[in-house]
């Protein structure tokens, strides 16, 4: 088992052992994430590491710690957020929970009315086959016609 792999199994059976574990947790996750150059690298390790985890433990899924910790590390990453702070320490998951959020809402809010146009006629063209398309044009026609 190589170093990456035996820091991620450390903290996948330290979030096994204890839901007060949550901090170690996600201090081991974001050091491998930070060495890895890429978002793909750092998945692959994750995945590897869940794999052997839940054959050895025989789980069926991670517990919370870990799930929190990949999901916050994985979408800082994709966002192209730092994970390191001025001074060479990791940030914090509260501060890149925070700063996820900002960039989300701030993506939200750039949406042209052309394009929030757009993507309200996509969704009435491609209503589901489960649902009549029919009532659901009558209904969004009543509506409008209330405006």
């Amino acid at each position: 088992m190589d170093a990456m792999m035996s820091t991620l199994y450390a903290a996948a059976t330290e979030a096994l052992v204890s839901e007060t574990s949550a901090t170690s947790t996600f201090e081991k996750m974001i050091q491998v994430a930070f060495t890895h150059s890429s978002i793909e690298t750092f998945a692959k390790e994750v995945r590897e590491t869940e794999r052997q985890i839940k054959k050895e433990f025989e789980i069926g899924s991670m517990p919370g710690p870990w799930r929190s910790a990949k999901s916050v590390i994985h979408s800082a990453m994709k966002l192209s957020l730092g994970l390191v702070d001025d001074n060479g320490g990791f940030y914090g998951k509260t501060y890149l929970q925070n700063k996820i959020k900002e960039m989300k809402t701030e993506t939200k809010e750039d949406v042209t009315p052309d394009a929030y146009v757009n993507k309200i006629c996509k969704l009435l063209a491609e209503v589901p086959e489960h649902i009549d398309a029919k009532s659901v044009h009558r209904e969004v026609l009543a509506f409008m016609k209330g405006l």
